[in-house]
């Protein structure tokens, strides 16, 4: 299994970066390896969703499940795809007038010989495009503010 932590700060309040990020529909936004995404289903608590997670050049079919664990505070996401699991979890916290993102994710490969043997490289792979989730995140909330702050002056 592979685990890692990243946190990062975006200069916009709580309440915002909460909303954009349990917004399923914001991810293909953010995430440059998920396709053909759709959302199967909504509930007060969180979604059910289907998409095609590219990894490694290797398309797989995946079932995505966020639900809000803590109402503008934490969201857990699962995601289970041929020979891949995983789990994410994010927690936003105010630091003055912005949020930090403290983001902790779990996934596994599989048990086959080639999961076993992708898991590193994957666990890397899965890093990076997470990582680069909650950047193009951050910089897409921060310029809709810019952009909002220049209209209104």
């Amino acid at each position: 299994m592979t685990t890692f932590e990243y946190e990062i700060e975006i200069a916009a309040p709580v309440e915002r970066v909460f909303a954009f990020d349990s917004t399923p529909e914001n991810w293909p936004r953010t995430m440059a390896g998920l396709r053909d995404f759709e959302v199967l289903s909504e509930t007060e608590t969180g979604s059910k969703m289907r998409a095609t997670y590219k990894l490694l050049g290797i398309s797989t079919e995946v079932e995505i499940e966020l639900t809000v664990v803590e109402p503008g505070a934490e969201i857990a996401v699962t995601v289970d795809g041929d020979g891949m699991h995983g789990e994410t979890r994010n927690r936003y916290v105010a630091v003055g007038d912005g949020t930090r993102i403290v983001h902790r994710a779990e996934y596994e490969m599989g048990d086959s010989l080639l999961g076993r043997l992708l898991e590193p490289v994957a666990g890397r792979y899965n890093e990076r495009q997470l990582r680069a989730h909650l950047e193009n995140t951050r910089d897409l909330i921060e310029a809709e503010i810019e952009a909002e702050t220049a209209m209104s002056a």
